[in-house]
């Protein structure tokens, strides 16, 4: 790294839309209205995804019905998150990657086990 030029890993979601579609179960519940609890102006993707949703169970007004269906995998997706972030910020691109992929099929998983009706 030179003295002016930074050089950073980082992981970004290019297409937030692309979240909406992916994950719309999830998506709904997390963002669908605006929570008192969720930062002003935050992003709305993949790695956002991941860490709000453990607060957004927390003070959310979900069916217990749909905490108790996504809350191991829910808690994994937030885990996932952190480590790739921390990947990332050890120059580690590669590991960071493969932690994307892992995040990417934790979420689907969660919204496949997300019921039909989530209340929200």
């Amino acid at each position: 790294m030179g003295k002016i030029l930074q050089i950073r890993v980082t992981a970004w979601t290019y297409d937030e839309d692309e979240v909406n579609r992916a994950w719309p179960r999830l998506t709904s519940l997390v963002w669908a209205r605006r929570a008192a609890w969720a930062p002003a102006g935050a992003g709305h993707g993949v790695l956002e995804l991941a860490r709000a949703l453990p607060d957004a169970a927390r003070f959310g007004d979900w069916p217990e019905s749909t905490r108790q269906a996504i809350r191991d995998g829910m808690d994994t997706a937030y885990r996932l998150s952190v480590r790739l972030e921390e990947a990332l910020a050890d120059w580690q691109p590669s590991l960071a990657n493969r932690l994307s992929d892992e995040l990417e099929d934790a979420l689907t998983s969660l919204e496949e086990r997300m019921p039909e009706q989530s209340g929200v």
